[in-house]
Parts: structure tokens; sequence; C-alpha cells
């Protein structure tokens, strides 16, 4: 038997040396191997954090679009038609329900039929300079006229009171798709033949609380009280939060 075979022999100097190296190595690699799989996973982990942080700010975004506080004026944007481009819109006052060329005004709104799917109601109170503006019966609505008018959006009284009746439930309005229904002429910046300048501008309130963007946006919501005014800060009536009424009843 040979001495390298032989099991009982005892290990050299040199070969115990040589063992310990290759032992060293061997451990080396192990540890090497253990760092580079703790690395990978420690990548792996940033990775995910970094994609879940990614998808909850984007959800955050998405579901908060929606949902709108009265007074922040960030609600989705309802694309209006230009209105310089609707059939008999009205600047200088008085303005009537303008029910002449209101059907040639719903054929370019593209609004949902009249209907009882979607039934609630909003309060409009418009000032200029300082002087409340009567808003007219019938805006929208004459079922008896030649061509009839029936608008989801409408007035049956001179109290102010909107009328959404729409055929789908799932209608969202705005004030401008009213004011077009009515035919008179309101953007972001003019109301009727006044447009802003300086401090005299459009000022607009939704249940007492101050709408900083575009007032064509508002959303008519049920119960909802809209102050629409056009002047001076000074010329701001005092009352922005009357009680909401339906027909000039409280509700």
């Amino acid at each position: 038997m040979s001495k390298q075979t032989d099991p009982n022999r005892r290990q050299t100097k040199a070969e115990r040396k040589e063992q310990a190296r290759l032992d060293r190595i061997e451990l080396e690699r192990k540890i090497a191997r253990r760092k580079q799989t703790g690395r990978r996973v420690l990548v792996v982990g940033i990775v995910l954090a970094v994609v879940a942080g990614v998808g909850i700010f984007l959800l955050s975004r998405n579901s908060g679009e929606p949902t709108t506080s009265a007074s922040s004026g960030q609600a989705p944007t309802v694309q209006l038609p230009d209105p310089n481009e609707l059939p008999g819109i009205m600047k200088a006052q008085p303005w009537p329900n303008n029910l002449a060329q209101a059907d040639a005004r719903l054929a370019k709104l593209n609004l949902p039929p009249l209907g009882g799917a979607l039934h609630h109601h909003a309060d409009l109170y418009i000032y200029i300079d300082g002087q409340p503006v009567t808003i007219p019966e019938s805006i929208g609505y004459d079922p008896t006229g030649n061509p009839a008018v029936s608008s989801p959006l409408h007035t049956h009284d001179t109290t102010g009171t909107i009328h959404v009746e729409s055929g789908d439930p799932n209608f969202a309005p705005v004030l401008g798709q009213f004011m077009d229904v009515w035919g008179v002429y309101l953007t972001k910046d003019c109301l009727g033949d006044q447009c802003a300048s300086g401090d005299t501008k459009i000022r607009a309130y939704v249940n007492g609380q101050e709408w900083t963007g575009d007032p064509t946006q508002i959303p008519l919501n049920d119960h909802d009280v809209i102050v629409l005014t056009f002047g001076t800060a000074d010329q701001v009536p005092q009352d922005l939060t009357p009680a909401f009424q339906i027909g000039g009843q409280p509700a």
C-alpha cells in the first residue's frame, strides 16, 4: 500500500499546510457566494420596493382625481364648446330664457337625454356689479314649444334652482353646460359682456367656499348652492351661504 492511499498514515507538515490552504480557499469561496447571494437579495428587495412605491404613488394620484373639494377647482375637465360658436349666445343683458335657438345649441353640447335615471337639484345665484340677476323660468325646457325643448339641465321657475334630470345615471354636469343651455356667455374670465380687468373679475363660491378654478367647471352636485359674481371684491354679496331651496321653498 502506498503512502498516499494508506488511511492510517499521518500527513506530513507540508500536506497539512496544503490541506489548510485548500480548506481556507473553500471557506473564502463559500463566504463570497453568500455575500453575492446577499447582494442579489438586497438589489431585488430595493427594486421591488421602488416598484411598489411608484405603484402606490400612481394609484394615489389616480384615485384622487375624481374626488374634488368644493373650493379646489381641480375636477376632471369637461370639454365645452367655444361659446362664441353657439347659436343665440347672449352677452349683453337682459338674459331671457333664450328658447328660440335652444335646440340648435343642444345639438352642439352632446348632453344625455332628459330622463329620470338621475334627478337632483342645485341652486344658482348670479350677481353683476353687486346686483342680482334674475334666472328665468323654462331655461332649456319647453315641451309644448315648436320645436319642443327638453334639456337634462333646465329651470321651472325664477328661483335659480337648476333641475338635473338625466337619462344617464352617470351624468356629472358642470355650470358651463347649464350656461351653454341657457345661452349666456361664460368663460374662465368673462360673464356676459364683461371680462376680467384688475380686481374686477369673476368670483365664484360653492356652499360658501371660494371656487379657485375655472367657473365653467363647477360641478352641479345635489343640494349645492353656487354664487357666481362679477365685479370688485367690495361688490361680492355678504350672504354666500344661502339655504338650499327647491322652487323657493327650503329643501
